[in-house]
């Protein structure tokens, strides 16, 4: 393993762990998650990230292959959404989310850090400098306007779907029209036959 990943992740775990250890709240929400282990696949980043939880905080690892509770597959912008369950079946369809393993935990990890009313850019900046933290806030940023943005259009793209079956599907009125020409047709053709048996008789 590089340093490259090696060293950003220190020091976010050591920002998170600290900003964790000031807010009371979190000792509960820890307590739930003791022993949990997580694996987050990050579109964004060149390698996945463990996370392993217990009672005294969180550490993060880029280079853990042991078995984890749950593994998932997204974009950073689409982390946040994770917290609130339905959501879940929304991004599984639009592509955005790949879990295996217990969505539940998932979301109570995102919601430890979510529910933390800080400012990660400043705090960040003030372990690993201005640059590098503008840098990740960049970053976070970005994805969740792509993400937001891949949403809209398949809303549009569902939405322009839907109006136009609407326009290829008959009323109700133009059904019915239909079923009673189809019916007075049998009926004359019904009468053809006849006629040409009577013929033949």
């Amino acid at each position: 393993m590089t340093l490259l990943p090696l060293i950003p992740t220190l020091l976010v775990e050591k920002v998170a762990n600290n900003l964790l250890h000031r807010d009371p709240e979190s000792v509960e929400r820890l307590q739930r998650l003791d022993g949990k282990r997580l694996r987050f696949h990050l579109k964004e980043l060149p390698f996945e990230i463990t996370v392993s939880v217990d009672t005294h905080g969180v550490q993060l690892s880029t280079s853990d292959e042991s078995d984890v509770d749950c593994r998932i597959a997204t974009e950073m912008g689409v982390l946040p959404e994770l917290q609130d369950t339905a959501n879940l079946t929304r991004l599984i369809k639009a592509d955005l989310l790949d879990i295996d393993g217990d969505p539940m935990q998932a979301q109570q990890v995102v919601s430890l850090f979510k529910s933390l009313n800080v400012d990660w850019e400043a705090e960040l900046a003030k372990t690993i400098g201005d640059v590098p933290a503008h840098w990740l806030g960049k970053l976070w940023r970005r994805s969740r306007e792509q993400v937001k943005t891949q949403w809209q259009q398949q809303q549009r793209w569902v939405h322009g779907v839907l109006t136009e079956e609407k326009k290829l599907l008959p009323v109700r009125a133009e059904f019915d029209q239909f079923k009673t020409d189809l019916q007075q047709l049998r009926a004359q053709i019904e009468r053809l036959e006849r006629q040409c048996r009577e013929k033949k008789g």
